[in-house]
C-alpha cells in the first residue's frame, strides 16, 4: 500500500521539524506533504528543511481547507495519513494506521485515551461528539476530534466534502461510513506539551456542533451530492455493527 504523510500547520515551526525527523526515521519513511495554512513563523522553511514537500496559502483559510489541498496534491496515493504538526500524533504510530489499512480498513481514526491530562472542557466536548458520531455513523467512533488517520484513495474520492475548519473531519466519517466504507481504530497516545490546541472553542465548536445538527438532518433528507454518491456506491457491503443511540460511545 503506497501511503503518504500529510501535516496541514500552521505557526508550527517550533515543532514541525520533530515531527518530519520522526517521521523519516520510521522503517518505511512515507512521502511527506505539508500544507503551510498561512503561516508567518518560518513554518513552510523548516518543512523544507527536513525534506518535506510543501504547498502555501497566502492567508489562513483553516484545517479543513489545508486537508482538502493536501487530499488533491496527493491523489496518486492508495491511502493519506494526516497527523498534526505540534507533535501531539506520534508518528511511530504511523505503521499501526497502514496495518488496519491493510487488514480491510477504509479510514481508521487516532483514538485518544480521555485522561487527566486532556484538559476537562475538552474532555466533555469530545466525549458528547464523539457520541453524537457514533449513532450517525452506526459505527464506533471513539475520538470523534483526533485529526490522526488513514483516509483511503476510494473514501477521499468518494465522499463529497465540504469545505471548512475542524468540521470537515466530522464530516467525512459520519458521511463514509453512511456511503458503507468500513472504519477502524488505532490507539494513540494522549500526549500534551506546551503548545497550545489551534481549536478556538467561541469559534470551531458550534461549528462542529452545527455540523452534527446538519449530518442529522441529512439522514432524513440527504443532499443531493450525497444521493449521487451512495448510487454510485450501492455495490459496498454495509457496515458490521448498528449501534443503539448516542450513548453508545464512552
Amino acid at each position: 500500500m503506497r501511503v503518504s504523510a500529510l501535516v496541514p500547520a500552521y505557526q508550527a515551526a517550533a515543532h514541525l521539524g520533530e515531527v518530519l525527523l520522526r517521521l523519516r526515521g520510521l522503517p518505511r519513511p512515507p512521502d511527506v506533504l505539508v500544507v503551510d495554512d498561512g503561516s508567518r513563523d518560518g513554518t513552510a522553511e523548516v518543512a523544507r528543511q527536513f525534506g518535506a514537500r510543501v504547498v502555501s496559502f497566502a492567508g489562513n483559510r483553516g484545517k479543513g481547507h489545508a486537508l482538502l489541498e493536501g487530499f488533491r496534491a496527493l491523489e496518486d496515493y492508495d491511502g493519506v495519513v494526516t497527523l498534526d504538526a505540534d507533535g501531539q500524533h506520534p508518528p511511530e504510530c504511523l505503521p499501526e494506521f497502514v496495518r488496519a489499512a491493510e487488514a480491510g480498513a477504509d479510514l481508521v481514526l487516532g483514538t485518544r485515551a480521555r485522561s487527566a491530562e486532556m484538559p476537562a472542557g475538552r474532555r466533555f466536548a469530545n466525549a458528547f461528539s464523539s457520541g453524537w458520531t457514533t449513532w450517525l455513523a452506526s459505527q464506533p467512533v471513539h475520538d470523534s476530534q483526533c485529526g490522526y488517520r488513514l483516509y483511503r484513495r476510494a473514501v477521499l474520492a468518494s465522499t463529497p466534502i465540504t469545505p471548512g475548519r475542524y468540521e470537515l473531519e466530522t464530516e467525512i466519517v459520519v458521511r463514509a461510513a453512511r456511503l458503507g466504507f468500513r472504519l477502524a481504530e488505532v490507539e494513540i497516545p494522549t500526549v500534551y506539551g506546551e503548545e497550545k490546541s489551534q481549536i478556538r472553542a467561541l469559534r470551531d465548536v458550534p461549528r462542529i456542533f452545527g455540523t452534527l445538527a446538519r449530518l442529522t438532518l441529512e439522514g432524513v433528507m440527504p443532499p443531493a451530492a450525497m444521493r449521487a454518491a451512495s448510487r454510485a456506491e450501492g455495490t459496498r457491503p454495509p457496515p458490521a455493527r448498528t449501534p443503539r443511540g448516542p450513548a453508545a460511545a464512552p
